[in-house]
């Protein structure tokens, strides 16, 4: 399963970096809108774009 999430800062929503999530949907797993924004926030940090505590996620309903 695959969605579009956008991280955004805290003050000011300003849009950080977009990321395309993909989550494997197996017979045990199916991922929701947090697991997504929390890959998208976990990507976040190793890519360094900011502090967990600043940033928020949010998948992009289309």
């Amino acid at each position: 399963m695959k969605r579009v999430v956008d991280v955004f800062k805290n003050r000011g929503r300003e849009l950080v970096w977009t990321y395309v999530i993909h989550l494997q949907n197996d017979d045990e797993f199916h991922p929701g809108q947090l697991d997504f924004e929390a890959e998208a926030l976990r990507l976040s940090q190793i890519d360094k774009r900011g502090l967990v505590s600043e940033l928020s996620a949010k998948v992009r309903l289309n």
